[in-house]
């Protein structure tokens, strides 16, 4: 008797467990990521470069995925806010940010941020590259070319002042690298993005812009004239424009806009993330943008991403020690 009840009761067990089975299964495959709509936050202000591409690889993210983003922009101290939210949020793939790896790097060398550059995050992909930045004056300045600038600031130390996108960003490492090698006691005036430091420039509130790549629309336009260049090499519509690197600085901006999110991203959320970006950066949408703020075509999923990371912070810390920036890292990376 009691081994029929023991069976009885057997059996009932098991019907129970396949039956669950048979209702968690499917719904397990309905809950592939993501289900609902992504917040992207993005580290610079509206209406810059930054801002622009991010708004453009998120229409064809959107396609991809079938869901919406929420795109925030959180600019200030030169995308440590936005590095900030990122690194407290789930680590869901429902909180991403999109910034750029001398934002996430350099700033993390020159001051402390509350977060650990290469700990508190997942890199998942970099979707475009940028080094056609320059140091840019307005058309009617009586500086008309790099030297007149460096005799300038030295014949008037603590006079010249000049808007970056932030503390941090590698607007700001250049003018940095340049000021410690000749001696230039130069003013910076940090903003929270591109377009703003822009707009510092041409409202005559500052005497140069270390600029972004939207530099070149404006000197076509008439509105600015460039005095260096901080590019690998020249810029192919400004021939006569010399590099910093050519001048004997110690100094390429090798900007990367790329998406990070919290530490602990699952690899089937970055993996899905990866694809999504890969498949924007070939939309017509980003390719127009792409072309329109000057910057070049460029993808790595998450794992490049995060060697490139690791490989940066080393060789910016050296850089920065040997040229008096820095005498420790501000920030631990780990």
């Amino acid at each position: 008797m009691n081994r029929e009840k023991l069976r009885g009761r057997f059996v009932v067990g098991m019907s129970i467990f396949f039956l669950s089975a048979l209702l968690v299964l499917p719904h397990a495959a309905w809950c592939e990521y993501p289900e609902r709509q992504i917040r992207l936050i993005v580290g610079m202000d509206p209406g810059g470069p930054a801002d622009l591409l991010a708004r453009a690889a998120a229409i064809g993210v959107q396609k991809y995925l079938g869901k919406q983003l929420i795109l925030e922009n959180r600019g200030g101290g030169g995308g440590a806010l936005a590095h900030a939210q990122v690194a407290i949020a789930k680590p869901d793939g429902y909180t991403l940010c999109t910034t750029n790896n001398t934002a996430l790097i350099d700033m993390a060398l020159m001051q402390k941020v509350p977060y650990k550059p290469l700990k508190s995050f997942t890199s998942v992909a970099a979707y475009c590259i940028g080094e056609n930045t320059a140091l840019v004056v307005k058309p009617d300045s009586p500086l008309k070319n790099f030297n007149d600038f460096k005799d300038y600031a030295k014949k008037n130390p603590g006079k010249f002042k000049y808007s970056t996108p932030g503390v941090g960003s590698g607007l700001h490492v250049a003018m940095e690298v340049v000021g410690h090698k000749d001696g230039l006691q130069l003013v910076h005036v940090p903003h929270k993005g591109s377009a703003p430091a822009m707009t510092a420039l041409l409202g005559g509130h500052v005497d140069a812009a270390s600029a972004g790549s939207q530099w070149v629309n404006y000197a076509k336009g008439g509105q600015v004239r460039p005095l260096v260049s901080y590019a690998r090499q020249r810029v192919p519509d400004y021939p006569d424009l010399p590099t910093l690197k050519e001048l004997g600085y110690d100094f390429v901006h090798d900007l990367l806009a790329i998406v990070i999110g919290p530490a602990g991203l699952p690899a089937d959320v970055v993996k899905k993330m990866e694809t999504a970006f890969k498949m924007a950066t070939e939309t017509a949408e980003f390719k127009t943008v792409l072309a329109n703020v000057g910057r070049d075509p460029f993808y790595c999923t998450g794992a490049e991403l995060d060697r490139h990371l690791k490989e940066r912070w080393v060789k910016t810390e050296k850089q920065f020690k040997d040229a008096g920036i820095i005498k420790e890292a501000a920030t631990e990376p780990y």
